[in-house]
């Protein structure tokens, strides 16, 4: 509900108490305990949507990319002089997810990311499962590749581009419809993000992370298909943690919440690589 109000704020004329109170409706309706976080989420964001009409998050989704950017080189840099490449890769993109506007444990500007960056990179992998994707690159194959929020995605890029240089093909999954400041296809042909990959798809539908009772055949097939699943942010780890899947899932994210930081055994506010599978 901070992140309803927060995006409700966001466009300027729109009716900020109908968003508020159609999605508090649509969470008393549909809150129960036998579901999933992110189901019941997607239903108080898509009452939100109706009411504002459009993509509150527009504009600061490409601020983000904007801001983002600017750290390409610095990144690059730490990745370079590093002696475990993955590991740093792993690093610069993890940090990323700290542009989580609205939400607790996340920055509401993309401007204070600059201040963070140092502090970020310092503070280092509380959990690193970062071998268990090492065993993988050493032989041709897929990695499926769940994008998260904009301004994070552009440092993604970085781990994609190492990824690929060993060998690997590289499917991305970004949102099939505008939902939170999470990218979409048009973000991420606006930002360069597509040519960065081998394919590029959708989820197919308007949800916070993947609905797997509505997964396109294209996006499936690859997914069966691949040698492991990257999956950033907290969204994607909330689809995801409750399936069985036939591959790994490495949940490169900050621990953002508690009950995602409980789950896995770690404190709030840590840079995680968790591998399982």
């Amino acid at each position: 509900m901070r992140r309803i109000l927060f995006q409700s704020r966001l466009v300027d004329g729109a009716d900020e108490r109908a968003s508020v109170e159609d999605s508090l409706k649509a969470f008393s309706d549909g809150f129960s305990y036998d579901r999933k976080s992110v189901d019941l989420a997607t239903e108080v964001h898509r009452a939100s949507y109706a009411v504002l009409g459009k993509d509150p998050y527009h504009d600061l989704k490409v601020r983000a990319d904007e801001v983002a950017a600017r750290f390409m080189d610095l990144a690059q840099e730490h990745v370079d002089s590093s002696e475990d490449k993955l590991r740093a890769c792993l690093m610069v993109s993890v940090i990323g997810n700290i542009m989580d506007f609205g939400s607790t444990g996340g920055i509401d500007d993309p401007e204070l990311f600059e201040s963070m960056f140092q502090k970020l990179m310092a503070q280092g992998l509380a959990r690193d499962d970062s071998h268990r994707i090492e065993e993988i690159l050493d032989r041709p194959g897929t990695i499926v590749y769940m994008f998260d929020n904009c301004g994070e995605s552009q440092l993604d890029k970085i781990l994609i581009r190492y990824l690929r240089s060993r060998g690997k093909r590289v499917v991305g999954m970004v949102r099939g419809a505008p939902i939170l400041n999470d990218v979409t296809m048009e973000d991420a042909v606006r930002s360069g993000l597509d040519r960065e990959v081998d394919l590029m798809l959708t989820t197919g539908t308007f949800y916070v992370g993947i609905d797997w009772g509505n997964v396109p055949d294209d996006l499936m097939e690859e997914i069966r298909g691949c040698d492991i699943i990257i999956a950033k942010g907290m969204g994607n780890y909330e689809s995801l943690s409750d399936e069985v899947l036939p591959v790994p899932v490495a949940h490169v994210m900050r621990t953002k919440c508690a009950p995602v930081a409980d789950s896995i055994g770690m404190p709030l506010d840590q840079n995680v690589v968790y591998v399982r599978g």
